[in-house]
């Protein structure tokens, strides 16, 4: 996997990630939603682990996001979308990422 493309995967993930434990707990089937995709980008452990030691409950995406590759982050809300409702349900956390990751889109147009 091309350096470029992995830090972008890396930063895909981790946004992701942000999502996911934005109200503090992470069930089942988020984790798998996780995992899948981690598993989709290929990722070793340690790519892995560092997508869980890099997030922080509460922490904004806008700055990630700003780092990721411009014609992913169309895909990027996909599953962000997807994620926020693997568990059934869109918490108020998780819909604030998601109106924070539009917002950005929205003013690049």
């Amino acid at each position: 996997m091309a350096s470029e493309n992995r830090d972008d995967n890396r930063l895909f993930c981790e946004i992701v990630a942000v999502l996911l434990i934005s109200d503090a707990q992470v069930t089942d089937s988020e984790q798998r939603f996780l995992d899948r995709l981690m598993k989709r980008f290929e990722f070793s452990s340690e790519d892995r682990q560092a997508v869980f030691n890099s997030v922080n409950i509460g922490e904004s995406v806008e700055g990630r996001l700003r780092q990721l590759s411009p014609e992913r982050r169309p895909e990027l809300l996909a599953e962000l979308e997807a994620a926020a409702i693997a568990d059934g349900e869109i918490g108020r956390a998780e819909q604030d990422i998601l109106d924070e990751v539009r917002g950005v889109l929205e003013r690049e147009l």
